[in-house]
């Protein structure tokens, strides 16, 4: 019924309690784990092996070789481990937990599947997330939670106005293929959030405790400087722009150009302040060329 994608890369302090939180899901269906590791280095890759021995059942192990590995911008990216899980999965639904968050309520997936089995509108359901540092203790975020523990419309989802972590997300596996320019595209979650929301609305379940997103020296996201993290959605957002054009739909083609330009501008602010005049220039002309 359910295919849990757990993508993992040199996380052995944290890949067990992932793993753990996953096993403990109580369920009247079946569901199978898609177990990818990025050939990690650190013991990660000994732990999963572990694992799925020990539950041949559940978990589905893929060992992946680091020349497959797609960067983006420059930077190494778990896109592969993702996409190949995706194409992987046997389940009606999909769910996904990335092995250095780990989820809290054993009755989750159930929640979820039950949700949206007797609400065929509903293309996902997703519940609460909860900050942590390395250490599991809780880290402040009212603004992100005030943000997304809401219903989001079917328009909503298909602009990525606001994306629930997605180690909450459960969601139909209606998706029959990956667009290249997502494979492009750091912030993939963005990406997929589109994507679903041409196929239904977004369901918040409040009855589900939340899961823990880890904040690490380690996360391909927190490694990434703040200036990197603008151009990576400044790139996010001219990606899904060319896909909707390229898939006739002008007005959502549009959306995410306007988008893509405001981060461009955030990001000649970013050099301005730093007096790196060439990026100022390069970053200008990026903008005028896109017609600002």
């Amino acid at each position: 019924m359910v295919s849990v994608c757990v993508q993992t890369f040199n996380q052995a302090a944290y890949i067990a309690q992932c793993l753990d939180s996953v096993l403990e899901q109580k369920t009247t269906f079946h569901y199978e784990i898609l177990l990818g590791d990025d050939s990690s280095t650190d013991g990660t890759a000994e732990i999963c092996k572990n694992y799925a021995r020990k539950f041949p059942d559940k978990i589905r192990l893929f060992q992946h070789q680091k020349q497959n590995n797609i960067l983006v911008n420059g930077e190494f990216t778990g896109l592969f481990n993702s996409i190949y899980n995706f194409y992987s999965a046997k389940g009606k639904y999909l769910a996904y937990c990335d092995g250095d968050d780990y989820w809290t309520d054993s009755s989750k997936l159930q929640k979820q599947v039950d949700f949206l089995e007797r609400h065929k509108d509903y293309v996902l359901a997703y519940h609460a997330a909860m900050f942590v540092d390395e250490h599991g203790f809780p880290l402040p975020d009212e603004d992100f939670v005030a943000k997304t523990c809401r219903d989001f419309s079917s328009e909503e989802l298909q602009k990525a106005i606001v994306q629930p972590i997605i180690s909450t997300w459960c969601f139909k596996n209606i998706v029959e293929n990956i667009p290249e320019e997502l494979t492009k595209t750091l912030n993939a979650d963005n990406f997929w959030l589109s994507l679903l929301g041409r196929h239904g609305q977004g369901k918040f379940l409040p009855n589900i405790l939340p899961s823990h997103y880890r904040i690490h020296k380690k996360g391909i996201w927190s490694l990434l400087e703040k200036e990197k993290q603008v151009n990576s959605k400044r790139t996010t957002y001219k990606n899904l722009s060319q896909y909707y054009f390229r898939n006739l739909n002008p007005e959502l083609g549009k959306y995410f150009e306007y988008r893509s330009k405001n981060y461009t501008k955030m990001l000649i602010m970013y050099n301005l302040k730093d007096l790196n005049f060439i990026k100022v220039l390069k970053n200008s002309f990026i903008l005028l060329k896109s017609g600002y």
